[in-house]
């Protein structure tokens, strides 16, 4: 599960990206099918079981199905070189999906495509986080793009109308999450994705347990119960595992876009399952979001790539 390029695929990037930024935008449709899927099973299961039961399955499955990469590569890809770093990673990443299972739950009933809508914030949180916790330079074009991702926001939860709690739970899982992919950019320096992969879903089995033992159903599920409840575990790892397969081969600006097909992918799952759609101001608070996203993206990698020095 290494995400890093081999040789002949540096080759290939070499020669000409297009191909491979062709090959990352079919790993990153995959990535939102299957995300779509792991939402839409969550959602599903929690109408039986406690959202925090079933976050921890997520990790638990997700640490079983990485068991065989530990065996394959020897328990050296376990090594670390900042715990400290690596368990407030977990903490963010933990405390992050397991609101995200609790906003889409049945009980709180946020639809999947305005979770995803508002899950976009992600990259003005990141901007944010990486200006204090990394002290990494931030310009007035990213300041710019964020501002105008808060108004995003701002008009996508509409707070004069009242701010549900679906809509609070969303905004904070983004960002716990932005708290974690801040970190992951500090922690890949001295550490390869797959180990991070694996101590994520370590230490979030770890975390969730005693909330699982909390939420434990009082009748035992099924055969056909674990078995969603394995399949959900497995598209959560599966789609972070396409998430970071399709960014290792293309360019951040061509595939950035694809991501948010998710949008549509799970208004078309809230329409066919569920038979609810986002308002009108969540698609334009969306489109906001979207719009600066894309420009500092496309902005920094024309940036990155005059600066480059010449082949």
């Amino acid at each position: 599960m290494d995400s890093r390029p081999d040789q002949s695929q540096q080759t290939d990037l070499e020669v000409g990206p297009a191909p491979r930024n062709i090959e990352g935008a079919l790993w990153m449709l995959a990535s939102g099918a299957t995300f779509t899927v792991f939402l839409t099973l969550s959602k599903v299961q929690s109408a039986t079981f406690d959202p925090g039961f079933l976050a921890f399955w997520r990790s638990g499955v997700a640490l079983i199905v990485v068991i065989p990469v530990i065996l394959q590569q020897g328990w050296s890809v376990m090594k670390i070189h900042q715990p400290g770093l690596i368990l407030l990673r977990s903490l963010f990443g933990t405390l992050g999906f397991a609101l995200g299972f609790y906003a889409v739950s049945d009980a709180v009933g946020l639809p999947l495509s305005e979770f995803n809508a508002i899950s976009f914030s992600r990259a003005m949180f990141v901007t944010f986080l990486a200006a204090f916790i990394l002290k990494e330079r931030v310009g007035v074009h990213r300041w710019g793009a964020t501002i105008a991702g808060c108004v995003g926001v701002m008009i996508m939860m509409q707070p004069q109308l009242g701010i549900s709690l679906g809509m609070v739970l969303a905004l904070s899982a983004a960002f716990c999450l932005a708290g974690a992919i801040t970190l992951v950019k500090s922690l890949t320096r001295l550490h390869r994705p797959v180990t991070l992969l694996i101590w994520a879903n370590l230490l979030s089995s770890i975390l969730l347990l005693p909330l699982a033992i909390l939420t434990w159903p009082d009748v035992a599920p099924s055969v056909i119960d674990w078995s969603w409840i394995g399949l959900m575990g497995v598209c959560g790892v599966t789609g972070q595992y396409f998430y970071i397969r399709g960014m290792s081969v293309g360019d951040a600006s061509f595939l950035s876009p694809i991501d948010y097909m998710r949008l549509p992918m799970a208004a078309l799952v809230d329409w066919g399952l569920f038979h609810m759609l986002p308002g009108f101001w969540t698609w334009v608070g969306t489109a906001i979001i979207i719009g600066a996203t894309l420009y500092i993206t496309i902005r920094e990698q024309r940036l990155r790539r005059l600066s480059a020095p010449p082949l």
